[in-house]
């Protein structure tokens, strides 16, 4: 049986780091700016943080997916606590706004892989015919 050696990755490769931070629900004019920001930067209102003309609208769809989600969770947990109320201000925001951007980034990540999947494509036809890369 040959002796198989397992190489682990240089922490260096690694995208995202390995500290966990404290999280806290923001206030509710925090979160309605936060997710407006996200907004600018999906619609192209702003650039986004990712230089890539094929992943960047996925890759940053699905982060601030995951964001959403996140706020999401929190006002949950307030809700299950007690602490929030049905009719309190970070319930509307999450029946309203938050419900809305979590449809749109979802939405936008379906695009963004739609584009992945059609690059896809037009870069096996090249290949196909011959170009090369």
């Amino acid at each position: 049986m040959a002796n198989i050696r397992i190489k682990a990755s240089h922490p260096s490769h690694v995208q995202f780091g390995r500290k966990l931070t404290e999280v806290r629900l923001p206030t509710v004019d925090a979160i309605i700016d936060e997710l407006q920001g996200y907004c600018d930067v999906l619609l192209g209102r702003e650039e986004p943080p990712i230089e890539s003309p094929y992943l960047s609208l996925m890759e940053v769809a699905a982060a601030y997916h995951a964001r959403a989600r996140e706020i999401e969770m929190l006002i949950y947990s307030g809700e299950q606590n007690g602490s929030i109320k049905r009719g309190d201000p970070h319930y509307r925001v999450r029946t309203g706004q938050l419900n809305s951007f979590i449809e749109l980034s979802k939405k936008m990540f379906e695009l963004g892989s739609r584009r992945l999947t059609q690059e896809d494509l037009i870069t096996r036809q090249r290949l196909d015919q011959g170009e090369r890369l």
